[in-house]
């Protein structure tokens, strides 16, 4: 085994760990639907740098393809492998979306950066090495100072951890799961005890994203469906329009979901659950297969898996993208995407679509320990960690 398989493997181990407890019934659905995405981009991951997530870990693996630039297929040009070894480093090209944080508190538990907020703060967890998350902190960028918001609550039957944090309302929510409900709680991100505001009867389903909007607690589950809770507590109910669909960044929920048994690309079909306006990607032009789509765009790809290209979701404007992704999902605030970098050290970078701009994030192969950035939902906040120190990307802050 190499030294980067063992490292895959451990990060596996840390996930599974850390991974909430599915039911029989809902780790089927779950597998089911992995294995149609995989099946769908397996030729495009075959040729780029590979990303895992599993269980809120991130994996790099080395890309199997040779890095060769591909050909333009429009007027932009995509950088070449060979001028990938001059990009400078990410935190001298964008100083005001940059910034290293402290990777361990006080009591040496590991900080996981969850969710930046609107008042120059980070939301961050803390565990210890294969243990579930223990505090919340708020972080502040500009001063770098730590501070407690609660302890993780979690019921005495609860299966595996707390997950899908979500910051909004002046709280923090999370979820916990039992073999037959959800449980849901709030902190108030001023500090406080947690407590739980309700309690959904999921039927051995799992909720699979959540968001804080509108006074409420917003979340859908892994077999489709939106629910809804005030963020004060109260009845669960179903949200209007939103039956079978899953939440990806609110209002917009669409289905298939990411790991739905369906058929089809994630998301192309999308409804605001404000509104009750609805998107639908356009087909993939011939040639092509759609990959994924986000609210605003989608990823396609040959066949063949030798090129692929970033789209708005009505079909116009298609660009090709670099060699080097890290999933097969559109790019982070439609325009980011993680690529390798080719020199004496490969390593990853993160290239612009819109302007072009190629920049370093200082990430080595010897130097990821198991992760590579990777974009939130929302695909806002990049982070990573290096021997240097974590880093978190703010990419809403980039012109």
């Amino acid at each position: 085994m190499t030294g980067i398989e063992e490292r895959v493997s451990r990060a596996f181990a840390q996930a599974a760990e850390r991974a909430p407890r599915l039911t029989a019934s809902a780790a089927e659905r779950l597998e089911t639907g992995y294995r149609r995405r995989r099946h769908r981009s397996q030729t495009l991951l075959a040729a780029a740098a590979v990303t895992v997530v599993a269980g809120g870990m991130a994996v790099g693996l080395r890309g199997a393809g040779d890095g060769r630039a591909l050909p333009a297929a429009g007027p932009a040009k995509v950088p070449s492998a060979a001028i990938s070894a001059t990009a400078r480093p990410v935190e001298q090209v964008w100083p005001q979306a940059v910034w290293k944080i402290p990777v361990k508190d006080s009591e040496g538990r590991e900080l996981h950066p969850v969710a930046l907020t609107d008042d120059g703060t980070l939301l961050v967890q803390a565990w210890r090495e294969f243990a579930q998350p223990e505090v919340l902190y708020l972080y502040d960028l500009t001063g770098g100072n730590l501070r407690k918001i609660t302890d993780v609550r979690r019921p005495r039957k609860a299966l595996g951890g707390a997950g899908n944090f979500s910051v909004g309302e002046g709280v923090v929510a999370w979820r916990t799961s039992t073999k037959t409900s959800a449980h849901l709680w709030t902190a108030p991100l001023t500090g406080g005890e947690a407590r739980q505001v309700a309690e959904h009867e999921t039927g051995g389903d799992t909720i699979d994203s959540l968001a804080v909007a509108k006074g409420a607690i917003v979340f859908s589950v892994l077999e489709g469906g939106v629910f809804s809770v005030p963020v004060n507590g109260g009845e669960v109910t179903p949200v209007e329009r939103g039956t079978g669909l899953n939440l990806l960044s609110w209002p917009w929920a669409g289905s298939p979901g990411t790991w739905s048994p369906q058929s089809g690309a994630p998301f192309t079909h999308l409804v605001n659950l404000e509104t009750g306006q609805t998107s639908d990607a356009a087909p993939a032009s011939q040639g092509t297969q759609l990959l994924a789509c986000g609210v605003q765009s989608c990823l396609e790809t040959t066949s063949g898996g030798v090129r692929a290209f970033t789209r708005p979701r009505d079909g116009s404007e298609q660009r090709e993208v670099p060699t080097g992704f890290q999933i097969p999902e559109p790019p982070g605030q439609s325009r980011f995407y993680v690529r390798t970098l080719q020199s004496d050290a490969p390593g990853l970078g993160l290239y612009d679509l819109k302007t072009g701009t190629l920049v370093d994030l200082g990430i080595r192969e010897e130097a990821t320990q198991g992760e590579v950035p990777v974009a939130d939902r929302a695909g806002r906040m990049m982070t990573y960690l290096t021997k240097s120190g974590r880093y978190v990307i703010d990419l809403s802050r980039i012109p």
